[in-house]
């Protein structure tokens, strides 16, 4: 009879902690500046991408498409610290990169309902990665040079 009491606080307990370790991402980031800001956020972005691909697989949409969105706006922090700092830019593209590796990766795991949701944030990284990578080489990041036979 002990057991059903228990049984129910440990489970509270666990959504609980489980509940404020998805919070736990977002308040590191905001008291730091720099170069750590960007470091914090692409790690908040790699964790929520992850939790995401969790909650898809666990069929909690709702959650999972909380995720993508908290993933989309530790990018768009991401960058924005790196333009302002002037520093890490070309280690933020690299993870940016490695990120929009994962959400396509993901994208193909997903149902057809689903897909289209991530597709256009992973459009969304991609243009985030596209403004580094025009501050760090200009206008020639855009184009494509062909080798003349």
């Amino acid at each position: 009879m002990k057991a059903h009491r228990i049984l129910p606080l440990c489970l509270f307990f666990v959504g609980f902690s489980m509940a404020q370790n998805t919070a736990e991402p977002q308040k590191k980031i905001e008291p730091v500046g720099g170069i750590d800001c960007v470091r914090q956020s692409l790690q908040a972005a790699r964790w929520s991408i992850e939790e995401a691909n969790r909650r898809f697989a666990a069929s909690d949409v709702p959650i999972a498409r909380n995720a993508v969105d908290a993933t989309l706006l530790n990018v768009h922090r991401a960058v924005e610290c790196s333009l302002q700092a002037r520093k890490g830019e070309k280690k933020a593209e690299i993870e940016l990169r490695t990120l929009s590796r994962r959400m396509k990766a993901i994208a193909q795991t997903l149902d057809s309902e689903e897909r289209p949701y991530l597709s256009h944030a992973l459009t969304e990284v991609e243009s985030e990665r596209d403004r580094l990578l025009h501050v760090l080489f200009g206008d020639a990041a855009g184009t494509r040079v062909e080798k003349k036979p």
